[in-house]
């Protein structure tokens, strides 16, 4: 069987995600199968970088046949660009929807979702609550719908520290609007802790840390992150949704606790290796902080909770949940 992974073209910094999910899949794969990649040539910004890219793969895969596809996330539209073999794509997040009203959210809708989903053979997401979200914006997806989860990067491996109990560290990631941060920032006020920063800050999130102990920092590489993750007493995560979560997963294979919203998909993904809080309360966020910061036996049973959760995204279990789609798939010819 002949795969081709089709990645969109990654910006400098974040967004190198989706594509070491399948780096690190493919040579695991390749056991089974032929797999080859092809990169969209330009970012998807605007209709004529766009249709260059449709019109690239469509040459692309018109002379280089494969006999499966994958669209393996955030340019959807380019299920209407493969001009040969059965189509799989996959959905990380619905959240380009979320907002949208009207004219943008009718084009969005088509050429990002519906219209995809109605090219494609098969469609992956990585968590039943995407799932669900999907299904209630296109209720006939659900005859092609699969959820495969994402994996973990094996860079992230367990790091013993003692924790921090005299001022812990908090790593926050990220300040896109679903990320919560403002909320969780008031509710840190007052409190011993220093706050580590992986975040593009606005001039709410910085009057918001007058007075608090903070390190910011907006661009930074994989190794540095590792270490964010390793200095880390706390991994917050109190989002109001997400399409999954990786950075729970990533401070459970670091040995780190999780204080995350009990909404959208982080339950999902976090299992019973997590304290979870209401995000939209800040009450709520400050009562979790407070709470695994002062119980270091409910630390400990929420970190070794972690460690057998992380097995269930192992690169070896989601690679054969994949080779058994495109042979399904390939048979339903």
């Amino acid at each position: 069987m002949k795969l081709l992974f089709v990645h969109r073209k990654p910006r400098p910094y974040g967004n190198f995600s989706l594509e070491s999910i399948y780096q690190v899949l493919t040579p695991l794969l390749e056991q089974q199968l032929s797999v080859n990649t092809w990169q969209a040539p330009a970012y998807s910004n605007g209709f004529w970088p766009r249709l260059n890219c449709l019109l690239s793969l469509r040459a692309y895969t018109k002379s280089k046949g494969a006999d499966v596809v994958h669209v393996t996330g955030d340019v959807h539209f380019l299920l209407w660009g493969i001009a040969k073999g059965k189509r799989i794509l996959t959905i990380h997040d619905i959240g380009f929807l979320h907002g949208k009203k009207g004219l943008k959210r009718a084009v969005l809708d088509y050429f990002w979702l519906s219209g995809p989903i109605q090219k494609a053979h098969a469609v992956t997401c990585v968590s039943e609550a995407t799932q669900s979200e999907i299904l209630a914006v296109c209720p006939a997806a659900a005859g092609k719908l699969h959820v495969i989860p994402t994996i973990i990067d094996a860079r992230f491996v367990r790091v013993d520290k003692p924790f921090h109990a005299a001022r812990p560290t908090l790593l926050l990631l990220g300040s896109a609007p679903n990320k919560n941060l403002q909320r969780v920032l008031r509710a840190t006020q007052g409190l011993d802790v220093h706050l580590s920063l992986v975040a593009e800050l606005g001039a709410a999130e910085r009057a918001l840390l007058q007075g608090q102990s903070h390190e910011v920092c907006s661009r930074i590489s994989f190794e540095a992150l590792l270490q964010k993750y390793q200095k880390a007493d706390v991994v917050v995560m109190c989002s109001t949704h997400e399409g999954f979560g990786m950075p729970i997963l990533e401070a459970q294979a670091t040995g780190r606790v999780v204080l995350t919203s009990q909404c959208s998909s982080m339950p999902e993904v976090a299992g019973a290796g997590a304290y979870f809080v209401d995000p939209y309360s800040v009450d709520s966020i400050r009562a979790g902080i407070k709470t695994l910061c002062g119980d270091a036996d409910l630390r400990h049973q929420l970190i070794a909770a972690g460690f057998e959760n992380i097995q269930r995204f192992q690169p070896e279990r989601v690679a054969q949940q994949y080779i058994q789609l495109y042979k399904d798939v390939l048979a339903d010819s």
